[in-house]
């Protein structure tokens, strides 16, 4: 995989993680988008060999659904 590709899933990333700041605001809609950003981030993680990022993201991720439900 390029590094520009890489560079480019992070920031698609990072730009659909917006969803924190939504969540907080209680924008439950913005879930969806939010948890898309966050597998992007493990994915990236996986991309780049980085498994406590991609264990955080995950950790992240489980934590935000069970406050969800």
């Amino acid at each position: 995989m390029s590094d520009h590709l890489i560079d480019f899933i992070c920031w698609v990333g990072f730009t659909l993680i917006i969803g924190y700041y939504l969540n907080a605001k209680k924008k439950l809609y913005f879930f969806y988008i939010w948890g898309i950003g966050n597998l992007i981030y493990v994915f990236y993680g996986f991309v780049i060999n980085a498994f406590p990022m991609m264990a955080m993201s995950v950790f992240v991720l489980l934590m935000n659904v069970y406050g969800y439900i």
